[in-house]
């Protein structure tokens, strides 16, 4: 196993960046074959699983469309899988008032690490916050001092008070997120938005700024409200981060402990999941992240042991359209192609 590969991203997660994985599905080269053979693009450049292939990783990786990923596309004769993988995304609701409430259970069932911020106990507290993965009552500027700054952080400002939501934008704009919205009129924003501008902030950082917040759906009550924010950080997100890997089974591998990654190459139907979507399995029943759940996933899982025995790649299909998946009670179904590959 090279575990300078699986480091590497490790490390790279841990900082809070992305970098972009690249998987061989199908494909040969002179009489070798090179089906799940990986590559990272990162920030500094190619890191590849076998160096021997650097030369070739440089042609497809120069050769490979850009755009949204996951990219699964032909290219120079090999079938290519091409994800964004970034660290778990980060939900950080700026304010723990009415509309904060449902956003963060929201926010955790899209599987965010949600954080609540508010300066007072009676809005910012575990029993009013029980699926935060962090509750801070502490004065706004304190508290944005020690939340992450990552491709993977979502902000999300609806204090109870424009020098409030103005104090948090200003910590947020200089540095590195995924998403920022802001609530308020269109009047009051744009007047904090010129106000800004004259005191030195581009127009291309407070174009950032999604503001009035969340989609146009016609929300009224706190809980539309927040499913129209929770709209629009899907939609801003859809093509930032498409693939994910669990940290703690990708630390047992930087480790070199053997396991088995299954990874969708495609989903047909309405599977569950999609394509970049992945579980690793040692074999002995430890599993890290998912592919759905339910009998394609079982099936991926009881193959672990004899995939990791073999070394041998392989492609499944698994079908949730069959009379199995109806017996399941299932009331709709599709197809995933799953890439299992042994990590030995």
């Amino acid at each position: 196993m090279n575990r300078v590969f699986f480091r590497t991203l490790a490390d790279i997660l841990d900082a809070g960046g992305s970098a972009d994985l690249l998987t061989i599905l199908a494909g040969e080269r002179e009489g070798r074959a090179l089906t799940a053979q990986k590559a990272l693009v990162t920030a500094d450049g190619l890191v590849p699983y076998d160096e021997g292939l650097r030369g070739l990783w440089e042609k497809l990786a120069a050769a490979l469309p850009g755009g949204d990923r996951p990219l699964s596309a032909e290219v120079l004769g090999v079938r290519l899988l091409a994800e964004r993988l970034s660290a778990r995304r980060q939900l950080i609701i700026c304010g723990g008032g009415h509309i904060a409430k449902p956003l963060a259970e929201i926010g955790s069932l899209l599987d965010f690490d949600v954080t609540v911020i508010d300066d007072r106990e009676e809005f910012a507290n575990r029993e009013r916050f029980p699926r935060a993965g962090q509750v801070l009552c502490m004065p706004f500027a304190q508290a944005m001092e020690s939340v992450p700054y990552t491709d993977g952080s979502y902000f999300v400002i609806i204090t109870r008070g424009h020098a409030d939501d103005r104090l948090c934008l200003e910590r947020i704009l200089p540095r590195r997120f995924a998403y920022c919205g802001m609530i308020g009129s269109r009047k009051k924003v744009a007047v904090v938005m010129e106000q800004m501008e004259r005191e030195g902030y581009t127009r291309e950082q407070l174009a950032r700024v999604h503001s009035p917040i969340g989609l146009r759906i016609g929300a009224e009550t706190p809980a539309e409200i927040a499913v129209c924010i929770a709209a629009e950080i899907i939609q801003v997100g859809s093509g930032l981060s498409a693939g994910s890997v669990s940290r703690e089974g990708l630390e047992r591998l930087a480790r070199g402990e053997p396991m088995m990654l299954a990874t969708i190459i495609e989903k047909r139907g309405s599977a569950p999941r999609g394509s970049g979507s992945k579980l690793l399995a040692d074999g002995k029943g430890a599993l890290y992240g998912t592919i759905g759940g339910g009998a394609a996933e079982a099936r991926v899982v009881a193959s672990a042991p004899e995939v990791l025995a073999s070394g041998a790649p392989r492609v499944v299909l698994c079908d949730m359209t069959n009379s199995d998946a109806r017996q399941a009670g299932m009331v709709c179904g599709g197809t995933v192609e799953v890439l299992l590959d042994p990590i030995l």
